[in-house]
């Protein structure tokens, strides 16, 4: 039996990205620099640490004198040209290749590097409009602390606030850890949260934990107003999801303690955070906004500990009575934990999957995924998503998804475990209607 493409008419809703950062005069990223940053793991584990730790420090701080020094005594760029020739045979660099081709034509890697940066430096907007296009995903949920409508439209881009920087209003503890990724994300917490009390008129962090309760959430409500349609915790990359019910008597002790010293308490700074976790969730669900939680590994490079991801640990917040009709996607397939992400599914009628980043990374696995979820859990718990910054990867990503998609079709098919009309409905549930109905948005 011939079976045709089961996905390719069916429009899909990104249930995961980042795109809309860029705003007028900001620095456009080539696509060598997705290979580049990626090399970072392998530079970390090449170098002494204290000199990784002033290579990031300076290109943070875009000091071009240290950085140049830092290249020139370590052969940063030999490393960075040696990981990138290891990286060759993934599925992350071959994603990115191809989804380049597609935008681009068949040119020459350098040529498209050129052709790719010149493009976006005219009209990124534009680049990511044609993506949309040739991808048939008209409507992107984006994980972005703050979007410009006029650049970026309502109708295609409906932005995502992450949750974590109201939860860290006195900062963060010293990490002593490997890598830059949990010192990166405690400095954009930071950063956003500074933003936002700014937006707020707030000059200083406030005397009690009422006000800065009062100030969060009225925060989020404004944003909800503005167009957010979901807020995302990715917590773990600064510290555990093991996240308590913790009373308003002990945070108001805890937010005394963090106000009233120059260092950060790790018990109070975590003890704090779970309550306004709890009270942020909360207002969620009586605001309608679901929330997305990042599961399982991040970057390629040491920071996130992996045991803080891991979604089991999330299982105390998830059965808190409280939260019941708090609409939950757990993310990326929670890599290497992808049997729990399916257990707490199954167990939990408000707790939802998303495969954002896997078809880029991890297909082989992918492919098993689909397989047990699309077996095992009602047909309204699966998203589509592809957690790309990317274009190329955005195109890559979605096309490599829709042909694992239609391969578990079809073979469920054959198999006769579904019918013809259920994959149909099946296919569409996956790729837009389960996101549509839990973000309450709808395709353009």
């Amino acid at each position: 039996m011939k079976v045709t493409p089961i996905t390719a008419d069916i429009p899909a809703i990104d249930h995961h990205s980042h795109a809309g950062y860029v705003r007028p005069g900001d620095e456009v990223r080539g696509i060598d620099g997705m290979e580049a940053e990626n090399s970072r793991g392998h530079i970390e584990a090449s170098i002494p640490p204290e000199a990784y730790t002033a290579y990031i420090a300076a290109g943070v701080a875009r000091d071009a004198e240290t950085l140049a020094r830092l290249e020139r005594e370590y052969r940063i760029p030999e490393l960075i040209a040696e990981s990138t020739r290891f990286q060759s045979t993934t599925v992350h660099a071959v994603s990115l290749r191809e989804g380049a081709r597609l935008l681009h034509g068949s040119l020459p890697w350098d040529d498209l590097v050129r052709v790719s940066r010149e493009k976006k430096e005219r009209d990124f907007p534009g680049v990511w409009k044609q993506t949309l296009h040739l991808a048939n995903t008209p409507l992107v949920l984006t994980d972005v602390p703050w979007i410009d409508g006029s650049i970026w439209s309502p109708a295609h881009y409906r932005p995502i606030a992450r949750l974590d920087p109201y939860t860290f209003p006195f900062g963060h503890p010293p990490f002593h850890g490997r890598g830059s990724d949990t010192p990166r994300f405690q400095r954009i917490f930071t950063t956003v949260l500074e933003t936002l009390k700014k937006d707020a008129g707030m000059d200083e962090v406030p005397a009690t934990l009422a006000e800065w309760r009062e100030f969060t959430l009225d925060s989020i409500a404004r944003r909800q107003d503005a167009g957010f349609v979901g807020l995302k915790l990715a917590t773990a990359y600064v510290r555990s999801y093991g996240i308590q019910d913790v009373d308003r008597v002990e945070a108001e002790e805890a937010y005394r303690t963090l106000q009233n010293s120059d260092a950060v308490d790790p018990i109070a700074y975590q003890r704090l955070a779970d309550y306004l976790v709890y009270e942020i969730a909360e207002f969620a669900m009586q605001r309608e906004l679901p929330i997305q939680v990042h599961t399982g590994i991040g970057h390629s490079e040491p920071g996130l500990r992996l045991a803080n991801a891991d979604p089991m640990v999330l299982e105390p917040f998830l059965a808190n009575p409280r939260l019941n009709r708090l609409k939950i996607v757990l993310m990326h397939g929670g890599f290497p934990f992808t049997d729990t992400l399916t257990a707490l599914a199954t167990s939990h009628g408000n707790v939802f999957v998303d495969f954002s980043m896997m078809a880029h990374i991890h297909v082989g696995m992918l492919r098993r995924l689909l397989e047990e979820w699309l077996e095992t859990l009602p047909a309204n718990k699966v998203m589509f998503g592809t957690d790309t910054t990317a274009p190329e990867h955005h195109i890559a990503s979605s096309l490599r998804a829709r042909t694992l998609l239609d391969e578990v079709f079809a073979n469920g098919m054959r198999s006769g475990l579904w019918t013809a009309h259920q994959v149909d409905w099946l296919a569409e549930r996956v790729l837009s209607a389960n996101t549509a109905d839990v973000y309450q948005v709808a395709l353009p």
